[in-house]
């Protein structure tokens, strides 16, 4: 994996979770910001940010970003319509995932959702009235991705 495409991604991670944090948006230039990042890395990098990026033999990175970003698009807009998901953080993980490639969304929905799940706990058991910042387990759940396919399991059968 090359470590040097990632440095944008994880510092818009970092950026987004902290301003959600603070203001429970995700603004408009972040999401510009991380989709010109993906649209940079991938087309930089052939292969893709993450080893299991492309698994079709000449498909380009760009490519897979975009496909990736469809595809999640698709799942995120209906996560939406149905009241289950804000818009910022629909379209946050769809950026998320045009960095990742189409193989990794199932793993990156799944470790985003735990990451989500556990969030929802500590929020609950804080007694927190007000929103909870999902931009906060997106970021977790693509850091755990990034470490997951950094560790080679995801390239294990």
């Amino acid at each position: 994996m090359t470590g040097w495409a990632l440095i944008p991604l994880a510092v818009l991670l970092l950026a987004v979770a902290a301003v959600d944090c603070m203001s429970r948006r995700i603004p408009q230039r972040f999401i510009a910001w991380g989709a010109l990042s993906a649209l940079v890395c991938q087309a930089a990098l052939p292969a893709g940010l993450h080893p299991l990026a492309a698994l079709q033999p000449g498909t380009p990175g760009l490519l897979s970003g975009l496909a990736a970003a469809a595809l999640m698009l698709a799942i995120t807009y209906t996560l939406w319509r149905v009241g289950l998901f804000g818009a910022g953080d629909a379209k946050w993980l769809t950026v998320t995932a045009a960095h990742a490639g189409p193989a990794l969304v199932p793993a990156q929905l799944l470790l985003t959702a735990l990451a989500g799940g556990l969030l929802a706990l500590f929020w609950k058991a804080t007694r927190r009235q007000d929103a909870m910042p999902y931009a906060v387990a997106i970021a977790l759940g693509q850091f755990a991705l990034m470490a997951w396919v950094a560790s080679g399991s995801a390239l294990r059968p």
